[in-house]
C-alpha cells in the first residue's frame, strides 16, 4: 500500500491512534467515522457534524485529498476551518483537532432531525431515549 502523504507538505503520514499525523507540520488526517466516534466519546451522546461551505474568496488554494488526490471541499465545522473529502476523511492543520474537540458540545444529534428529516426516525428516537 502506498504512503498517504500530507496535503500540506507532502511528507508521509504516520499512524497515531485514530488519526494519521504529519511529523513535519503536525497536521492530522482522520476518517469522518472516526471523527464522529471521537466526538461522541467526548460528549457521551450521538452527534451530527454540521458541515458548512467556506467562502472561496480568500484565494486559498484547495488541497488535494491524500487518498484520492481530488480537490477537497473547504468547509467550516462550527468555528473550525477544515478541508474535507466526503469519501475519505478530514484534514486538520496543527491545533485544529484540539480546537474542534474543545467545541464538541455543539455537535448534538437533535440538529440532525431538524436539518435532515430522513434521520428523524430511528436515530431521532434513540437520541431522545438518551437525552439528545
Amino acid at each position: 500500500m502506498a504512503d498517504v502523504l500530507c496535503p500540506k507538505c507532502g511528507v508521509a503520514l504516520e499512524t497515531a491512534g485514530y488519526t494519521q499525523r504529519c511529523p513535519t507540520c503536525d497536521g492530522a488526517w482522520i476518517h469522518e467515522d472516526a471523527l464522529v466516534g471521537m466526538l461522541q466519546e467526548r460528549t457521551s451522546t450521538l452527534v451530527f457534524l454540521p458541515w458548512h461551505p467556506r467562502d472561496q474568496s480568500s484565494g486559498q488554494q484547495e488541497r488535494a485529498c491524500p487518498v484520492c488526490t481530488k480537490a477537497m471541499q473547504t468547509v467550516n465545522l462550527e468555528k473550525v476551518a477544515l478541508d474535507r473529502c466526503p469519501d475519505h476523511g478530514v484534514w486538520f492543520d496543527a491545533e485544529e483537532l484540539a480546537q474542534l474537540l474543545a467545541e464538541a458540545k455543539h455537535f448534538k444529534t437533535t440538529k440532525r432531525s431538524d436539518a435532515d428529516p430522513e434521520h428523524s426516525g430511528l436515530l431521532g428516537s434513540i437520541a431522545k431515549l438518551f437525552g439528545g
